[in-house]
């Protein structure tokens, strides 16, 4: 929806997907760029500007409500705090801190808060009735959310003009509208399919490239405190498919599954997870001292559980998962563990639809094991879905992974069938048949457990 607002002012002629986004940000706003090389629109809408997941300077007071704290001109002077580790538009890495960068400077240039802009522009034009950021139409009934736990918790918010990362709240039929508009003739079609051009391998604007047999569907899935959906819909053959629910699953993997199953992708629905005790090698691997961005995360065992506290906040339990991570008590959050050599150097830390890495204080990173650790006949490129598949290959005594439209990744060899890619918390093992012959790789990432086929 923040993308149609920028093809709104593209096809009003004000804006451009090369504009420099820092034509359309406050004067004096510092962004990072390399050499003559901006930050373009287009970048913002790719993912592939390189900003982090969040911004720096993004309040963690409270973790139940992420956004409500940042206020723009922290959210700007984080632009400042980046320092791009790589070219620019080279790499997906997606970012809400970039679209909420979007978001403000499309407010900016139609001098209104988001929801009034967004209201005018799209929900009215296309009787989405039922459709608010922060003002629901009167005698509206509001869905409560959920934890993943299933205890009910307060919707997320954020500052009027950072609204634009995924604050609107509508019913399925404003969905239902929605995605009809994007599928046929109407007041917006010009607009909407200007959303759908594509823009990289990836991503049309903001809208994910997925190809589902044979044909191509425009998707987007995610979630905020308490809710996680999914839409997806194949222009050409006017089929669509919207997911609402009104737990927060995002951490969990979200709903993609469940929305590839019924776009016919084939992709098995993730069982659910089941909460079991934590696993004695975890008592022993985990407790120590993190850094975790700007904070501190300290982690002991006691009596047979893991507790953990970050810095400036109250002490929380993390409970154990059947697929191996750990989660807190009392919030949204997961924690994946990376072990090697019988101890956790670095997890990767999921909240609030971003993701960062933990590295274990005082300690160095582990020293890679050359590609001698990995049998020769684990290189190769496996087919995790139709659209995305993995290759594995050495480099410079180093053993890589390259996902699909992806930069490759050095990787840990951390067993002899076994990698962890701590830069995007995956692990990937290797099957073997009977023979003893790899016939296929399983990836483990962010909850979701894909096996892909060597081919």
């Amino acid at each position: 929806m923040t993308s149609f607002l920028v093809a709104d002012l593209i096809a009003a002629g004000k804006w451009s997907l090369d504009d420099p986004i820092a034509r359309h940000l406050p004067p004096g706003t510092s962004v990072p760029r390399q050499g003559e090389r901006q930050i373009l629109v287009r970048d913002l809408l790719t993912h592939t500007a390189g900003l982090p997941p969040l911004p720096s300077r993004m309040s963690h007071a409270d973790p139940a409500n992420p956004y409500a704290a940042l206020r723009e001109a922290d959210l700007l002077a984080s632009l400042g705090d980046v320092q791009l580790d790589r070219p620019i538009g080279s790499q997906v890495e997606y970012s809400n801190f970039g679209m909420m960068v979007v978001s403000a400077a499309v407010t900016k240039a139609y001098g209104m808060d988001y929801e009034a802009a967004v209201k005018a522009r799209l929900f009215e034009p296309l009787g989405m009735k039922g459709a608010f950021v922060t003002t629901p139409a009167p005698r509206e009934s509001v869905a409560v959310g959920h934890t993943a736990r299933g205890t009910p918790t307060a919707a997320w918010t954020a500052a009027p003009t950072l609204a634009g990362v995924g604050m609107v709240k509508a019913t399925l039929d404003d969905m239902i509208a929605y995605v009809s508009a994007e599928m046929r003739d109407g007041p917006l079609a010009a607009r909407l399919r200007l959303t759908q051009q594509p823009l990289s391998a990836d991503f049309a604007m903001n809208w994910g490239r997925m190809r589902v047999e044979g044909r191509e569907w425009l998707v987007h899935e995610g979630g905020t405190g308490g809710f996680s959906t999914f839409v997806g819909f194949d222009p050409a053959a006017h089929r669509g498919v919207v997911v609402l629910a009104d737990a927060a699953l995002t951490d969990l993997g979200g709903l993609g599954d469940v929305g590839s199953a019924l776009m016919g992708a084939g992709t098995p629905v993730a069982s659910p997870r089941r909460a079991i005790p934590v696993p004695l090698t975890l008592l022993r691997a985990l407790p120590g001292e993190f850094a975790l961005g700007p904070l501190t995360l300290r982690v002991r065992a006691a009596e047979g559980r893991l507790f953990a506290q970050a810095t400036g906040q109250a002490e929380f339990e993390l409970l154990a998962d059947d697929k191996g991570d750990l989660y807190p008590s009392t919030f949204d959050a997961l924690l994946t563990p990376l072990i090697i050599a019988g101890q956790v150097d670095r997890f990767v830390w999921h909240q609030g639809g971003g993701a960062m890495e933990g590295k274990r204080a005082g300690h160095a990173e582990p020293a890679s094991v050359p590609g001698t650790g990995l049998a020769a006949d684990c290189d190769g490129i496996y087919r995790v879905t139709p659209q995305f598949h993995l290759r594995i290959f050495r480099d410079d005594g180093r053993v890589k992974v390259q996902g699909t439209g992806q930069a490759a990744i050095a990787a840990d060899v951390a067993g002899p069938d076994r990698i962890e890619v701590g830069a995007v918390g995956a692990v990937v093992t290797f099957n073997r048949d009977a023979k003893g012959v790899v016939v296929s790789a399983t990836l483990r990432q962010g909850g979701a457990l894909l096996e892909g086929r060597k081919e």
